[in-house]
């Protein structure tokens, strides 16, 4: 189910709801809440008050048991758990109510590590591309580490050219940040813009207007379909793989966390566990030591 169509029918079917809906983006908007933040929030609220078509508030507790429940059988994403719980939190504390027990359960968190790809398989993604588009979008995720989002919403005059510089505006939290832009990647981008003649965001579907949030993943896709990359890799990957690269050249992790837009350093330190560094390829293991290998 789509999540427009979801709020669209929440709109229509739920009694209230498009009074509190309406305040509720609202407020969200003025916490500086982002984008992404505001649409999954909005599209959660809508699917708890469509299953019971009531608000919240009217909403038993053994109804938030049962819904939660459904998701769980369902093996909701862990984000997708997060958010369902999250909203119906924030809904209770904007609107200045008390949120029942039973719609804020603990949601106990999963220490996965992410997926990252090796040099020579982010060489064989780049060499797979087969215009200067796919390479300019693909390449930029990694050469800066940038979210999908903000790549999307790139503006010709945030490249700054003459100092390297990437100025990404208003990503996670609103807030804004510089990244380094390498000196591949600007003869990449400046020729793609000769050739496409972009003329407001970078990467356009019609005058001014961004590309959608799903064509960046459908360009990798098509990318990946031409190599012989067994994982799972999103555009995501292409971030995560950014910063491996950084750490396993010597680049100290707290300019990793600036340039990720990391809050905090705990967040970025996660790529330590990742990480081929120097020490790593210097280590042996017992079995080596105690029956040394010839070379």
């Amino acid at each position: 189910m789509k999540k427009d169509s979801s709020v669209s029918r929440a709109l229509k079917e739920v009694p209230l709801f498009a009074a509190r809906y309406e305040n509720f983006i609202k407020r969200l908007e003025n916490q500086s809440a982002s984008l992404s933040t505001i649409k999954n929030y909005g599209y959660n609220l809508a699917l708890i008050c469509l299953e019971y078509s009531r608000l919240p508030e009217a909403i038993t507790d053994d109804e938030y048991v049962e819904y939660y429940n459904k998701l769980l059988k369902r093996k909701s994403s862990g984000s997708h758990m997060l958010h369902a719980v999250y909203c119906v939190r924030k809904y209770f504390k904007i609107f200045g109510l008390v949120c029942p027990l039973s719609a804020n359960p603990s949601i106990p968190s999963k220490k996965t590590l992410p997926v990252v790809l090796s040099v020579p398989e982010v060489i064989s993604i780049l060499k797979s591309c087969v215009d200067l588009r796919e390479k300019a979008l693909l390449g930029l995720l990694y050469d800066t580490g940038m979210r999908k989002s903000e790549l999307l919403h790139l503006r010709t005059y945030d490249l700054d050219f003459s100092r390297a510089m990437i100025h990404i505006r208003e990503g996670k939290r609103r807030k804004d940040r510089y990244v380094p832009f390498s000196k591949n990647m600007q003869k990449i981008v400046a020729a793609y813009m000769h050739v496409y003649h972009p003329h407001e965001y970078l990467f356009e579907q019609e005058r001014s207007k961004p590309k959608g949030t799903n064509w960046p993943s459908k360009v990798l896709t098509a990318v990946l379909k031409r190599t012989d990359i067994a994982k799972h890799v999103s555009c995501h990957v292409l971030r995560h793989s950014y910063a491996t690269t950084l750490l396993e050249h010597g680049i100290d992790l707290k300019h990793i966390q600036q340039w990720l837009g990391h809050k905090r350093l705990e967040t970025t330190a996660i790529y330590l566990n990742i990480a081929k560094t120097s020490f790593d390829q210097r280590w042996i293991g017992p079995t080596d030591l105690i029956f040394p290998v010839k070379q």
